[in-house]
C-alpha cells in the first residue's frame, strides 16, 4: 500500500472534521442567541440538578452503597478481562492470520492517535 494514499486519506479527514467544528460552533451561536432557548436550557438544567440530588440521596443508603461497591468492582474486573482478551485475540490473529475463534469472530481495528504536539513549527528560524 503507498502510504501517500493514507496521508491524503488523513489530511481529508481532518479538513472534515475541522469543517464539522466550524459548524457545530456556528449552530452553537445561534442557539445561544435566542432568548427562548437559553430559559429552556436554565429549565431543564435546574431539573436535571433536582433530579441528580434524589438519585444522590438513594443511592447514598447503606445496602445501595453496598450494591454500588459491588457493581464498581465488578466493572474493574471486567475492563481487566477485557484487555486480556483483547491482547490474546491479537496474538492469535497475529499467529493464525484469521479473526475466527471457535463460533466467534472477532473484529481488528486501527485507531489514528492524535498527532503529538510539536514546538518546531512554533520556534523562531533564523
Amino acid at each position: 500500500m503507498d502510504l501517500s494514499t493514507v496521508q491524503k486519506r488523513i489530511e481529508q479527514l481532518e479538513k472534515l472534521q475541522e469543517e464539522v467544528k466550524i459548524s457545530r460552533e456556528m449552530l452553537k451561536g445561534e442557539l445561544e442567541n435566542e432568548p427562548e432557548f437559553v430559559e429552556a436550557s436554565d429549565e431543564a438544567k435546574a431539573v436535571t440538578q433536582k433530579r441528580k440530588q434524589i438519585k444522590d440521596e438513594i443511592l447514598a443508603r447503606g445496602p445501595n452503597q453496598q450494591i454500588l461497591a459491588t457493581i464498581k468492582e465488578n466493572q474493574e474486573e471486567i475492563n481487566t478481562t477485557k484487555e486480556i482478551l483483547s491482547a490474546e485475540l491479537m496474538e492469535y490473529y497475529e499467529e493464525s492470520k484469521t479473526d475466527e475463534f471457535a463460533d466467534r469472530k472477532f473484529k481488528v481495528e486501527a485507531t489514528l492517535l492524535p498527532k503529538k504536539f510539536s514546538y518546531d513549527k512554533y520556534e523562531k528560524k533564523d
